[in-house]
């Protein structure tokens, strides 16, 4: 029983100090806190980093091996490439995680009079796997989410582009132009590939790798579409028009299969609402009529 109070006194420590960290480092700066880390460039930026660097980058890279595909997926759900500090925060998940699990194991043996080690280490364990695959299904919703509002904002976008340069506006100064005019996730990304140009990289190997970076297949294949026209030669304004009536065309897809899976929630107003009045006002002249003949 000492050896089951201890191991579950040290998750439940352990699990404290990962979130008490994690929210620490979260907290907004004090104008003491910004003087100081202004003065000394060595200064830590918070609990998270001072973890950080005492647990190590080695327990990190056991922890996950899969540093540049977790970069991509990180870029494609729009967050920053900190792959250290994703597998710390999938840490506290999982330390989180393995808390509830050993408290709703110590919780039901003392409802039931026995506090069983093997159920309580087996809950903490399941606790803590699922504490993984929820903060891996987070990022995968997340970059879901984008791709969606993407895939969404490409029709404008496009036809945006396609005026710019039918206009006589060259495809890089057309880009920043819908960038600095559009909001959303798809001109931000068109935004850094600006940056990029304008800092010395190759046009189409900017768009390449916002190719590489989003999460959209349309977005990709639109920025892949546009560098392999400014490598060839070919008429920007055809190949925008073209690929501005591809968007619409993806557009009104997507809303008709968006509708076909709503097809039966659809109808749920229409059975259980609008159906049972229109029967009562059909029914209810012939019903008051046999009432009047009957009495």
């Amino acid at each position: 029983m000492s050896a089951l109070g201890a191991l579950v006194g040290l998750v439940f420590g352990a699990s404290l100090a990962l979130i008490a960290a994690a929210v620490l480092a979260h907290r907004p700066l004090r104008l003491a806190d910004r003087i100081r880390v202004t003065r000394s460039v060595s200064a830590e930026h918070g609990p998270l980093d001072a973890l950080r660097q005492i647990l190590g980058s080695p327990l990190f890279r056991l922890v996950s091996r899969d540093g540049a595909d977790l970069a991509t997926r990180l870029r494609r759900a729009g967050r920053a490439e900190d792959v250290d500090g994703y597998r710390l925060e999938r840490l506290v998940w999982c330390a989180a995680g393995a808390g509830l699990g050993a408290l709703a194991g110590v919780l039901l043996g003392v409802r039931s009079g026995a506090v069983s080690g093997g159920a309580v280490a087996a809950l903490l364990v399941v606790g803590g796997v699922g504490g993984w695959l929820a903060h891996d299904r987070v990022l995968a919703r997340a970059t879901r989410g984008r791709a969606t509002r993407m895939s969404e904002q490409l029709p404008t976008v496009a036809e945006l582009v396609a005026f710019a340069v039918a206009a006589g506006e060259g495809p890089l100064a057309a880009l920043d132009r819908v960038a600095a005019t559009v909001r959303g996730d798809l001109a931000g990304e068109f935004a850094v590939a600006v940056r990029r140009v304008r800092g010395g990289a190759a046009f189409p190997a900017a768009l390449r790798d916002m190719a590489d970076s989003v999460p959209s297949i349309e977005a990709a294949r639109f920025a892949d579409g546009i560098a392999v026209a400014t490598e060839r030669g070919t008429p920007m304004a055809e190949v925008l028009r073209a690929q501005a009536a591809d968007a619409r065309a993806g557009g009104r897809r997507r809303l008709l299969e968006k509708a076909g899976r709503k097809e039966v929630l659809m109808l749920v107003p229409v059975v259980f609402f609008i159906l049972p009045i229109v029967v009562v006002i059909a029914l209810y002249p012939g019903l008051h009529g046999l009432q009047l003949t009957v009495s």
